[in-house]
């Protein structure tokens, strides 16, 4: 069921799109979280990251000249880095909390590249109904037999 949810996923993102000019966190993240919904913990974690990547892209905007595909690569290099550093203090503190625990490599960093562009209310709640929406049709549609 992962791959229908990523690829109806991209397809539900790109309706919202169009529908609604607000981004669902990107093209690709509202199935990733679809897909892990059943693990609210791991999609807490994942949005907390992505929220401390873009405090930190905007902290670094102030000293440097982040635009375009710079701050989006920025964002990705900064959640890498986030990730990694987690990693580091949950491993160290033998603290029950891990980088497991974040959705993919690339999805926070995506994500706060969309929270910088449009606001965090906006971009994780357009996210989480995406998300939602999807987990419930897709559900629905495995449960009839037609996945």
């Amino acid at each position: 069921m992962s791959d229908e949810l990523i690829i109806f996923g991209v397809l539900a993102s790109i309706i919202f799109l169009e529908l609604t000019q607000i981004s669902p966190g990107g093209i690709i993240v509202p199935g990733y979280i679809a897909m892990l919904l059943d693990d609210p913990m791991r999609v807490a974690v994942t949005i907390t990251l992505s929220l401390m990547t873009w405090g930190a892209v905007r902290l670094l905007s102030e000293v440097l000249i982040l635009f375009g595909r710079r701050r989006f690569a920025v964002c990705i290099i900064v959640s890498f880095l986030f990730r990694y550093l987690t990693g580091l203090a949950t491993a160290e503190a033998n603290l029950p909390v891990s980088t497991a625990l974040v959705i993919g490599y690339l999805v926070p960093g995506i994500l706060a590249h969309e929270i910088d562009r449009q606001g965090a209310v906006k971009t994780l709640s357009s996210m989480l109904l995406v998300a939602v929406a999807l987990k419930l049709v897709v559900l629905a549609f495995a449960k009839s037999g037609y996945l």
